[in-house]
């Protein structure tokens, strides 16, 4: 077939427009046009052309958006484009709700900015898409650097896994960790992970757990202040020394019943002045030796009742003020180096017993003399 110099002059100005000319080089294409793609329907369609092709299948795009991406506009004579329908397949779904579905394919190789002078200043982006896989594998580095906002998303699970390396997060600002369910952290992981949790981890479904390797390793706190929020209840079962160690003062308030079980020996120490104050009753029981040993015994009682079947004591110095005292000693051995007592009201009631004579026949007998004496 011939062709005639109209139809070359035609095929010359198609070449030469620099919106759609297509130049080899020896590197590579070089396209001249503000997009260029990739595209492998879902559906072929019925007609031999492409008209009627729809769906995401693949896609590759280069450049601006493309037409199979843009909306019917009746006023321009444009149709749909095959991929526009299924906008939510195509793009990720936190860039749609970033700049709405209106705009998404518009701001979809990135936004328009405005730079000296006014001008529009356009970007290219990249577009990559599929209903399938998408695999990628370096046989050494992968970089990914953005100048904005990186956001990964994925309706089921993510896994991170470094065979034999570690994994290393920084943040130049605040560092978020957020879960609907479950946090779980872990050292000591072995392959295959046959950790089986205590019965008494009740962190649920929607709790916090910390183990440091099955619980054979040690785990370390440290700041400036810590405050613990219990709502509920507080357990801490140690089966190794305990050590607390105080540098400044130290305050507790219970506002409940408070019990101590001490089934081994123990040793306190007191360096400063102290003060007890008890506001109700409170009963002390001693089933063993008791030992008190004390420079000075000073006290000031409103009512001692005692009893006491075997008492020795043995003091240096005793000064007791004692507003009523009454006891009842059943043996008693006291020796005092100094005693000094000073006794505001002291009561002693003894049990006497008579057992010869009846004093009411002694009494009459007397009221008799002194009458007949009185009448002499």
């Amino acid at each position: 077939m011939t062709l005639t110099s109209d139809e070359i002059t035609k095929i010359r100005e198609v070449i030469s427009n620099t919106d759609k000319t297509l130049e080899e080089t020896d590197s590579g294409s070089h396209y001249q046009n503000t997009y260029t793609y990739f595209y492998v329907p879902k559906d072929f369609g019925s007609a031999a052309t492409t008209t009627d092709d729809t769906g995401l299948g693949a896609v590759l795009r280069l450049g601006g958006y493309s037409d199979l991406e843009e909306p019917e506009n009746a006023n321009l004579g444009k149709s749909q484009g095959s991929l526009h329908a299924v906008q939510s397949e195509v793009y990720p779904t936190q860039h749609i709700s970033d700049e709405t579905s209106a705009k998404a394919h518009q701001n979809a190789p990135g936004k328009q900015t405005n730079g000296e002078n006014n001008e529009v200043i356009k970007r290219q982006g990249i577009l990559m898409a599929c209903d399938g896989r998408v695999l990628l594998r370096s046989g050494e580095k992968i970089y990914v650097h953005a100048a904005d906002q990186i956001h990964v998303q994925s309706d089921e699970n993510i896994a991170l896994v470094t065979v034999n390396g570690s994994i290393d997060s920084t943040s130049g600002d605040k560092f978020t960790v957020k879960a609907t369910k479950k946090v779980s952290v872990r050292s000591g992981v072995g392959d295959p992970d046959t950790y089986t949790a205590r019965g008494v981890n009740n962190s649920g479904d929607k709790g916090i757990e910390i183990i440091a390797n099955d619980g054979n390793s040690d785990v370390y706190i440290e700041g400036n202040s810590l405050f613990l929020q219990v709502n509920g209840t507080s357990t801490a079962d140690i089966t190794e020394d305990n050590s607390t160690i105080m540098r400044a003062d130290n305050f507790e308030d219970i506002w409940g019943h408070n019990t101590s079980i001490f089934r081994g020996t123990f040793f306190e120490l007191y360096f400063g002045a102290g003060l007890s104050y008890r506001a109700a009753a409170s009963l002390n029981v001693a089933t063993a030796l008791d030992v008190n040993i004390g420079l000075f015994d000073v006290g000031i009682t409103g009512v001692e009742m005692t009893k006491t079947i075997l008492e020795v004591k043995s003091s240096m110095f005793k000064s007791k003020n004692v507003a009523v005292e009454a006891e009842t000693t059943a043996t008693r051995a006291r020796s005092d180096a100094v005693c000094v007592g000073s006794t505001a009201t002291k009561a002693e009631s003894e049990v006497v017993t008579a057992s010869i004579g009846n004093v009411k026949s002694l009494i009459a007998f007397w009221e008799a003399k002194i009458a007949s004496t009185a009448q002499i």
